[in-house]
């Protein structure tokens, strides 16, 4: 049975005015920072992933064929040789075929609609994260706190760095988010109507499609819904068709409905990596989302704790985190903090509501206001400290270089050349027509064969290479290599005949 719901507070008042006009500033304010900070880029193995994937749908295809050599097919000389990468191979096929879910790729198909493909991400990105804070301020709202303690804690949503690291770059984690707080929403106002079931069923569907584990959304939306079987009737037929898209998605391309293009992943979850990422996310939770954050372990003592809304939140964050928390990559480096996003905002209202507690006896209008002055001031400088420390700001710099090697390349490069690279390959696919070949996926003991098909079609040899990976790249090809130049983080090599 729910307790009643606390009266709600009159201490924190925030005129509306002035409520509309911080909005206003906050919004517009926030969407100029993300257009001028967002890598819109094909990068990396994700983001150049998720741009190639979408350019595969906006072709009208879900997979397409590798560039070989004449002659040869694209498994000659090792399964993924030409394949680059955010690439698998597609079921029972020589084909490639985009290893991350389609939920991304379809947002940025979409979007290209409005600015084309390479700037896609911008209105995205910033539509995304704004959304997010808004579904934030929603769900606080919808727990009885007041306009000034929504608000402070969407602008520290909106300022943590880990959101910021999603928001500025092409990544699934934002939008897992998003549609995430929305089917959450959605399902505690599902009894209101079946409008609101229906949504919550559509919602869920994104919120998979953008990242399988969020399938687990189903514990705390069936908890929500209680034994409304019209609601549950209506959840289903709201996210049938995004099971049924996912399921014929993966069927084609992966050979079955139940598996995903990241391939077998559950060898990575072990309890053995439980004490260390536990360790990994004390550390690195308040450090991104202010020490004011350590107040939510005191939430579940409070007697709204046992109100039917916060226990459906509450479920969603352990049944989330529980998950990640066995997760081999999870306590890598902070960014990987990145795979329970969606869940942080539980975090943000449950120490809203410590706070909403702590300051529940009357007191004076202006000393609530100087209170959430204060605290507004403590947190973004604390967010902002580490948006400079984790350098986010040079993110679009950095992520720049790929595209700039790819011109490079394009400039200076023979159109026949064969491409040897790893951490270009996804972008130089994306930018490039050159003939990939992945220097860390051909056979070893297929190389003179390789080399030898390369010298038969009068194909030079170049190397695309990150300092990381170039020692061992330039080895395992073998020959005698000349730098030509380094733009950005790339060096070109050239080999020698």
């Amino acid at each position: 049975m729910d307790l009643p719901a606390p009266a709600r507070l009159t201490a924190f008042p925030l005129p509306r005015t002035l409520s509309a006009v911080f909005l206003a500033v906050l919004v517009i304010g926030y969407a100029w920072f993300l257009r001028l900070h967002t890598s819109p880029y094909a990068g990396g193995a994700d983001s150049s992933g998720y741009l190639n994937s979408a350019a595969l749908l906006r072709a009208g295809q879900l997979s397409t064929a590798a560039r070989t050599l004449a002659g040869h097919t694209a498994g000659d000389f090792g399964p993924l040789a030409h394949h680059p990468l955010g690439f698998t191979t597609r079921a029972g096929t020589n084909l490639m075929a985009p290893c991350y879910p389609i939920g991304l790729p379809l947002h940025l198909a979409a979007f290209s609609c409005l600015v084309g493909l390479d700037w896609a991400a911008i209105p995205l990105n910033i539509c995304n994260a704004l959304v997010g804070g808004a579904l934030l301020y929603l769900l606080a709202r919808r727990l009885d706190l007041p306009r000034s303690l929504a608000l402070a804690g969407t602008v520290g949503l909106l300022l943590c760095p880990l959101y910021l690291f999603a928001a500025l770059q092409p990544m699934s984690d934002l939008l897992a988010l998003v549609w995430s707080l929305a089917a959450l929403y959605a399902a505690l106002r599902a009894r209101e109507g079946l409008g609101w079931a229906l949504g919550c069923g559509v919602a869920v569907a994104w919120a998979v499609l953008v990242r399988p584990t969020n399938l687990l959304l189903v514990v705390p939306v069936v908890l929500a819904l209680g034994t409304s079987w019209r609601s549950h009737l209506w959840v289903g037929l709201g996210g049938l068709p995004g099971a049924l898209l996912l399921a014929s998605y993966n069927r084609q391309l992966y050979g079955s409905p139940f598996v995903t293009g990241y391939g077998e992943v559950w060898s990575a979850f072990s309890s053995e990596f439980l004490a260390h990422n536990l360790a990994h996310f004390a550390r690195w939770i308040p450090l991104l989302l202010s020490p004011v954050i350590v107040l939510a372990l005191a939430a579940p003592f409070l007697p709204s704790a046992r109100r039917r809304d916060n226990l459906i939140l509450a479920v969603w964050f352990f049944a989330l985190t529980g998950l990640y928390l066995f997760y081999y990559h999870s306590g890598e480096t902070w960014w990987y903090l990145r795979f329970i996003l969606p869940a942080f905002p539980m975090l943000i209202l449950a120490a809203l509501l410590v706070l909403q507690a702590l300051w529940s006896r009357p007191r004076p209008a202006w000393l609530h206001a100087a209170f959430i002055g204060l605290l507004l001031v403590l947190t973004s400088w604390w967010q902002v400290r580490q948006i400079r420390q984790l350098d986010l700001l040079g993110m679009e710099s950095g992520e720049r270089t790929y595209p700039e090697a790819a011109r490079w390349a394009q400039q200076n490069l023979p159109a026949n050349s064969a491409v040897f690279s790893m951490q270009v390959s996804g972008a130089f696919y994306y930018y490039t027509d050159f003939l990939l070949l992945r220097w860390d996926q051909f056979q070893f003991e297929k190389r003179e064969a390789l080399l030898a098909a390369l010298a038969a079609e009068n194909r030079p040899a170049y190397a695309a290479l990150f300092p990381f990976e170039t020692p061992e790249a330039l080895e395992r090809i073998g020959g005698q290599w000349t730098k030509l130049a380094t733009v950005g983080q790339v060096t070109f090599w050239r080999r020698q005949p």
